[in-house]
């Protein structure tokens, strides 16, 4: 299995788990649609047999009306649900899964647009670090 791999497949599961899409960045993302956006920020060696990658992990939504405010509640409970638990990331057929442990990093904060954005609503970010567990038998290199 590749590192690509597993970044899709922690893609996927994320998107499985708390139903919106998200993006690896850098790239170009402009979604004014509640997602995550998911930034490498490093590797290290886990032990003798594993490797832990971590992410930064933006949820990351705008709005300005009451149903953007129930999405955005209900989808902030889905996170805390994962934050508490973690998100399964299959990688065969077989049921077997790596674990994927969301921590916050802070509270949310508003971020508003700029001069050239005027008109946009302000966003709504959540940060977290993404953190998953990699056995070294795994990887291809």
């Amino acid at each position: 299995m590749t590192y690509e791999q597993i970044t899709d497949k922690l893609e996927a599961a994320i998107k499985d788990q708390l139903g919106f899409p998200v993006f690896l960045l850098p790239q170009a993302a402009g979604n004014n649609t509640a997602h995550i956006d998911l930034q490498f920020q490093d590797c290290t060696p886990n032990g003798e047999n594993s490797v832990e990658l971590y992410f930064l992990a933006e949820y990351v939504t705008d709005g300005t009306h009451k149903q953007w405010l129930t999405r955005t509640i209900k989808l902030r409970q889905k996170l805390h649900k994962a934050e508490e638990n973690f998100t399964p990331v299959p990688i065969d057929d077989k049921g077997s899964e790596l674990r994927a442990y969301w921590e916050s990093l802070g509270g949310p904060r508003w971020v508003y647009p700029t001069e050239d954005e005027s008109s946009m609503p302000a966003r709504y970010v959540m940060q977290y670090r993404l953190t998953i567990n990699i056995p070294t038998r795994l990887l291809e290199e």
